[in-house]
């Protein structure tokens, strides 16, 4: 679409972003500078970008149009294509103004041939899978289409899905709607924890303290955990893990423990602080790390 903006013509396209990307953004584009979105629910909401070279429109920007910005989204999106047909109870969208018009405007889902509410999966900006709330064996295929984004490297906005209710979109309780997929739904979300917590690291690195990113470590019995190494006595910013390996080189050797995350955190006690990022880090205190 196109809009009047300090008096030329602006073409805008819709932009779908993740609570974790505007997390990093709050850090490094704040205030003025940060992208001017619209909330749909869950972790995900929809923004603008100009056409041309995909530049987000900021909150200062936005703030000197004569239109409200929900205005301009809704007219944004109604330009978008067709929502595509479901094939045994799944919709993929690869076309990230059609899934902006989904959030924005859910009545384009009526007639969708889904069992149930719509859920919607936000995976990546040029990915979107909705089945219904009835349909555990649709709701399958998402969690694997999310594991292939993850082995091929694609830039994930978020595994947590949202499902259409009377009051709009709301985090679906997938616990109690499908208790089957537990183990598949975990393992899911943890994949996408670390690649959210190593984008944040590429976003926010910095030389007097150390990003610490997750690893993935899947047990015995199936089940998949998330780890961290604290190298003791250096400053770090620690992700939320489930388990913490403690490497303590202060003798000779490295002598390795291993905490689950609440057990570091009480052992720490106030030394330990609550980051305001997001995704969350603790900061624990120590030294400079060392240059190599």
């Amino acid at each position: 679409m196109s809009m009047a903006f300090e008096g030329a013509d602006v073409n805008v396209v819709p932009r779908v972003y993740g609570a974790n990307e505007l997390g990093v953004l709050a850090v490094t584009a704040p205030g003025d500078a940060h992208p001017r979105v619209q909330y749909a629910g869950g972790e995900l909401f929809v923004g603008l970008d100009r056409a041309g070279d995909r530049t987000a429109v900021t909150e200062g920007e936005a703030e000197g149009w004569s239109r409200p910005f929900p205005d301009v989204v809704a007219s944004a999106v109604a330009a978008a294509g067709a929502l595509p047909e479901a094939a045994e109870g799944l919709i993929v969208i690869d076309d990230e103004a059609t899934a902006s018009a989904v959030l924005i405007d859910p009545s384009r889902l009526e007639g969708a041939r889904i069992a149930g509410a719509p859920v919607v999966f936000g995976l990546a900006r040029d990915r979107f899978a909705i089945v219904g709330t009835d349909d555990e064996s649709a709701a399958v295929r998402v969690l694997d289409l999310a594991e292939e984004l993850y082995d091929a490297g694609t830039p994930l906005v978020s595994a947590h899905p949202i499902a259409l209710t009377d009051e709009g979109w709301a985090p679906f309780p997938w616990r109690e709607r499908f208790p089957a997929l537990e183990m598949r739904f975990e393992r899911v979300l943890r994949l996408f924890s670390v690649r959210v917590y190593e984008a944040q690291t590429a976003a926010l690195q910095r030389p007097d303290v150390r990003y610490i990113d997750p690893k993935i470590r899947v047990l015995d019995t199936g089940v998949t955990t998330t780890f961290a190494a604290w190298p003791k006595g250096v400053a770090s910013l620690l992700p939320v893990v489930d388990n913490v390996i403690i490497a303590d080189s202060s003798g000779e050797g490295t002598q390795l423990s291993v905490a689950t995350m609440a057990q570091f955190l009480e052992a720490g006690g106030e030394a330990i602080v609550r980051t305001g990022l997001s995704p969350l880090r603790y900061f624990v205190p120590g030294e400079a790390p060392r240059t190599s």
